[in-house]
Order: C-alpha cells, then sequence, then structure tokens
C-alpha cells in the first residue's frame, strides 16, 4: 500500500490545529467548520442575498455580551498545487455591528504545527457595519509546507456575511501581506538603531 506523505503529514497538522482550537460541526455547509476560542458563542450558515444574487456565507455572535473570544469560518487542506508559489486570496465581505474586529485570514503551515506565514488583516481590520467589499491575502507556499487553512474570523460580537473565495498564483512581483514580514531585506540593518 503507498501512502502520500504529504497529505498525511497535512492530516496531521489538521490534527494538531484541532488541539489549539475547538471546533463544532457544521453538517449543513460543505467543507465548512465553525472553529475558535469559543465556537458556541457563534454560529455559521448560508443564506441569500440580493445584493450577491447568489447564496453567500455568514458568520454571527449568538450572545450579546462576548469578551475574549472570536469564531472563525473555516476550511483546511493540502496546498500541493501551490508549492513554492506565491498565493493570493479574495473574497468579498460585509459586516454589520462588529464589535472588536473581523478579517479574512490565511496561514500556511509546516511540520509539526510550525506557521510558515499568516495573515488575519488584524493590521487592517474590519469594523462596525461596512457594505460588500473584496479583499485580499496574498502568502508565500514553502515547498515544506503540509497544510493551509484560511476563512474569516469575528472577535466579539457582531455579523460577518462572505462570498466568492478564489485562490490566485501571482508572481514574487506581487508584495505579500505577511503579517510582520519585512520584505526586501538582504542583509542585517539598522542593528545599532541609529537610524
Amino acid at each position: 500500500m503507498k501512502f502520500n506523505t504529504s497529505r498525511t503529514i497535512g492530516i496531521l497538522s489538521i490534527m494538531i490545529i484541532t488541539t489549539l482550537f475547538s471546533f463544532k460541526n457544521a453538517e449543513d455547509i460543505k467543507g465548512w467548520l465553525l472553529a475558535g476560542s469559543a465556537p458556541s458563542k457563534y454560529e455559521i450558515g448560508v443564506e441569500k442575498d440580493s445584493e450577491r444574487s447568489s447564496k453567500v456565507g455568514f458568520l454571527r455572535s449568538t450572545e450579546t455580551k462576548i469578551k475574549g473570544d472570536f469564531g472563525t469560518i473555516m476550511q483546511s487542506f493540502v496546498p500541493e498545487e501551490y508549492f513554492g508559489k506565491r498565493l493570493k486570496l479574495t473574497a468579498y465581505i460585509k459586516s454589520k455591528d462588529v464589535e472588536k474586529w473581523a478579517g479574512m485570514w490565511m496561514r500556511v503551515d509546516g511540520e509539526k504545527g510550525t506557521t510558515l506565514s499568516f495573515d488575519n488583516m488584524h493590521n487592517r481590520p474590519i469594523k462596525g457595519t461596512t457594505i460588500w467589499k473584496k479583499y485580499e491575502i496574498i502568502l508565500d507556499v514553502p515547498k515544506e509546507s503540509v497544510n493551509l487553512a484560511f476563512g474569516v474570523l469575528l472577535s466579539g460580537t457582531g455579523s460577518i456575511w462572505m462570498d466568492s473565495f478564489k485562490f490566485e498564483i501571482v508572481t514574487n512581483a506581487v508584495p505579500t501581506t505577511n503579517k510582520g514580514a519585512k520584505e526586501g531585506l538582504k542583509k542585517p540593518t539598522n542593528t545599532s538603531f541609529d537610524n
């Protein structure tokens, strides 16, 4: 019997993720999971939206007060076709009464649960009530990647709707949105803090 090593590692990575976050079954939305620090305080689903002329996914709080917790609607897969590529994720999102913040997110994992690249839009959050807008995240998917997870998170109370997630390979000329990444440094810089 032949095993696909990267797929096996990817499944193990998903198992590691399940130990970091709580999950709640969402059997009515194929491919999507409800997860986060407190998924019981949130719900996900699908409904029609006249502005998008189609069904859209939603994530919303089910309690009127939520302190320090978040929920996320998410998927996870082994990114074999993107190994060694720079990947852009786009989706359309709108919000209503987002108390703290919300954002689309993408994370590329390596072996043993290491994070190779990550962006959750924390530095450009969605807050309050917003109309439909296209958002993007751009990350590198190194050849040693074993899992790619993505979705939309909601911290605190409110509602988020999402539609038309799309992955697209871009060139290295397109800068990443990697959280905390400093691009372009070729050597140690400003080591004495004089500049």
